[in-house]
């Protein structure tokens, strides 16, 4: 996703989703409570293997809390997996 209408300076990592089906589905779901959010791979190491991966969900600092209220109600209805984690 891109930052068109994020500044990229007030964006805040809140989450490692398990792989990007997931990172798309929790933006589409904090975009459905209008909160702007983007997600980005990254990796842990100099050489990536499958289980390194990760997929960082941003938001804006000022959304924080709420975002992160969602994503646990969300683990927590079975909508996302609970195998990413809160950073």
């Amino acid at each position: 996703m891109s930052l068109t209408h994020l500044d990229a300076q007030d964006l805040v990592e809140i989450y490692g989703a398990k792989n990007v089906m997931e990172a798309d589905r929790l933006v589409l779901l904090l975009g459905d409570e209008d909160i702007e959010a983007i997600h980005r791979a990254t990796t842990m190491s100099s050489f990536p293997t499958a289980a390194e991966a990760h997929y960082l969900v941003c938001v804006r600092a000022d959304d924080k809390a709420r975002a992160v209220e969602l994503i646990e109600a969300a683990r927590t209805d079975g909508a996302i997996s609970t195998d990413g984690a809160f950073l």
